[in-house]
């Protein structure tokens, strides 16, 4: 794994350029999935009743490009405002099936202090079991508190 600062600084970079938040965010899914030699990585908005992609970087679409508030891994990582881990999805009850060989997820809130609230998550999928350490935590929540700005 790269060093933490070298990603943040990257992620910073790419919102500071040019570019729609689509783009943006398409780049940093990309810029997360390569490093951390994942699946996939999808960015979502969190409203009060449903989640919405903003972007992904991966071998296939979103499952859903939308879905209900209140269920499931991002669920739980909103309302406890904490990083939820996965490490075995299939032996999970909170998980929702989106990829059919996805073996263990994160889901990671981005929170504006501003506003108090969960305003996105980062969603990273793996094909490995047990795939996320906890130094992938920090530095998943690292790059949260970089991609605030695509919510401002």
């Amino acid at each position: 794994m790269q060093p933490k600062q070298d990603l943040v600084l990257q992620i910073k970079d790419i919102l500071l350029a040019d570019g729609d938040r689509a783009t943006k965010g398409s780049q940093v899914c990309k810029v997360i999935r390569t490093r951390l030699d994942q699946k996939w990585v999808g960015i979502y908005d969190v409203h009060k009743s449903e989640y919405a992609v903003v972007a992904w970087s991966g071998p296939a679409a979103p499952a859903f490009f939308r879905f209900a508030g209140g269920k499931g891994l991002t669920a739980e990582a909103v309302a406890l405002r904490k990083t939820v881990v996965a490490g075995d999805v299939k032996s999970d009850p909170r998980y929702v099936s989106t990829h059919g060989n996805t073996q263990s997820e994160i889901i990671v809130p981005i929170i504006s202090t501003a506003r108090d609230t969960v305003v996105g998550t980062i969603d990273v999928q793996s094909e490995r079991l047990h795939a996320f350490s906890k130094a992938h935590r920090e530095l998943l929540e690292e790059c949260a508190a970089a991609l605030l700005p695509l919510w401002q």
